[in-house]
C-alpha cells in the first residue's frame, strides 16, 4: 500500500499537493541589511549624544559640589582658601575644603606642615575621589602620581604663574580668586560674583612626553612675553611636534597639588604653554564636551562657555576686580 502526503484545503477537502515555502532572496536580504545599517547609523550618534549629556550633567554636578564647599569654607572663615599654599610645591584649594565635601577623614590624613610629596601624605595623595574627575574626560594616566583632578580654580588673566618676584616684580599680579599664598575675600570680587569665574575644568595631560596631545599637554616656550596677546601668539606659533618642547609638568594629578589652576588668557580648548624660565604661562581650561567648557561662577551659577567666546569678555570673566564692563552674550 502507498501512503500519500496530503494537506487539507480551506473548504475542508484533502488535496495531494503540498504548498511550497518561500524564503528570502539574496537581494531582499541585502536590502534588509542595508536598512538595519542605516538605522544603526542614525541610532548610534543619538545614543552617544545622550551619554555625553549624562556625563556633562554629572560633570556639572561635581563642579556645583566644589562651589558649595568653597562657599561653606568662606562662610566659616570669611575668605576663600589659597589657590596654592606656601609650603612648596603648595597645596590646592580643594585639599583645604575637604571637610566641607564630606571628606573629613581624607582631610585628616594630610599633614599640611609637610610637603605634599612627603611619605606622611602618601595615603591621602594616592586616594582617588570620584567627584574630582569629569566623566567626559580621560582617566588619570598616572595614578601612581596621585588621585586625579579635572577641576581647576581660576587664577585670573595675568601672565604671572607663581608670585611677583624677580623678573615678574613689575608685572600685573594674578587677579583671579585662587592665587598663590593669598586668600581672597568675597568683598574683593568687586566685578561681581555673577561676572567672575570660580572654577572650570581641564583635561589631564597624557603623561607621556613622547606623545603629543595638543590640548592636554603643557608646552615649554623659551620666550619672555610681556603682554597677553604676545603670549597667546608665541604659544600658537610653537612647534609642538618637536618633542623637546614638551614640558614635564603633569597637569591632572595629584589633586593635592596647588599647581592645578587655570587662566583666562586664551579661550577654552586652546594650547597651554609655560614660559617657565621667567615664571609666566598661558593655561586655558579644556574639556571633551562638544564646543565648550563648564565654568562655575563665584555666585554658584554654572554654564557651558563656548570655545569661540570673544577674548575680551573671556578675560574679563577671569578678573575679580578688573572693572570691565562687557557683555558675555
Amino acid at each position: 500500500m502507498v501512503t500519500q502526503n496530503r494537506t487539507r484545503s480551506l473548504a475542508g477537502t484533502w488535496s495531494g499537493a503540498v504548498a511550497p515555502r518561500r524564503g528570502f532572496t539574496l537581494v531582499e536580504l541585502l536590502v534588509v541589511i542595508a536598512i538595519i545599517g542605516v538605522l544603526m547609523g542614525l541610532l548610534l550618534p543619538a545614543v552617544q549624544m545622550a551619554r555625553e549629556a549624562a556625563r556633562r550633567t554629572q560633570c556639572q554636578n561635581n563642579l556645583r559640589q566644589i562651589g558649595l564647599a568653597m562657599h561653606n569654607y568662606h562662610g566659616a572663615r570669611q575668605r576663600f582658601p589659597m589657590g596654592q599654599t606656601d609650603v612648596s610645591p603648595g597645596y590646592s584649594a580643594i585639599s583645604q575644603v575637604l571637610p566641607y565635601m564630606e571628606q573629613g577623614n581624607l582631610h585628616d590624613l594630610i599633614d599640611f606642615r609637610q610637603p605634599l610629596m612627603s611619605p606622611v601624605n602618601e595615603a591621602a595623595r594616592l586616594t582617588p575621589v570620584a567627584g574630582f574627575m569629569c566623566p567626559s574626560g580621560p582617566t588619570n594616566p598616572l595614578p601612581q602620581t596621585g588621585g586625579g583632578i579635572s577641576y581647576f580654580g581660576n587664577k585670573g588673566s595675568a601672565l604671572v604663574w607663581g608670585t611677583n618676584v624677580g623678573p615678574n616684580a613689575t608685572m600685573p599680579e594674578p587677579n583671579g580668586i585662587f592665587v598663590r599664598g593669598r586668600q581672597v575675600r568675597m568683598a574683593e570680587i568687586t566685578d561681581g560674583t555673577t561676572h567672575t569665574a570660580l572654577f572650570s575644568e581641564r583635561l589631564p595631560a597624557d603623561g607621556n612626553n613622547g606623545v603629543v596631545s595638543p590640548i592636554q599637554d603643557v608646552f615649554f616656550h623659551p620666550g619672555s612675553p610681556t603682554d597677553l596677546d604676545q603670549a597667546v601668539d608665541l604659544c600658537a606659533q610653537l612647534d609642538i611636534q618637536n618633542l623637546s618642547n614638551q614640558f614635564p609638568l603633569f597637569m591632572g594629578a595629584p589633586w593635592l597639588n596647588g599647581q592645578h589652576t587655570y587662566q583666562h588668557i586664551d579661550t577654552p580648548n586652546r594650547r597651554s604653554c609655560g614660559f617657565f624660565a621667567i615664571g609666566r604661562a598661558v593655561m586655558p581650561p579644556s574639556s571633551h564636551h562638544p564646543q565648550g567648557v563648564n565654568v562655575l561662577m563665584a555666585d554658584g551659577s554654572l554654564s557651558l562657555v563656548a570655545d569661540d567666546i570673544s577674548i575680551l569678555p573671556w578675560r574679563a570673566m577671569g578678573t575679580r576686580n578688573g572693572g570691565e564692563v562687557v557683555s558675555y552674550e
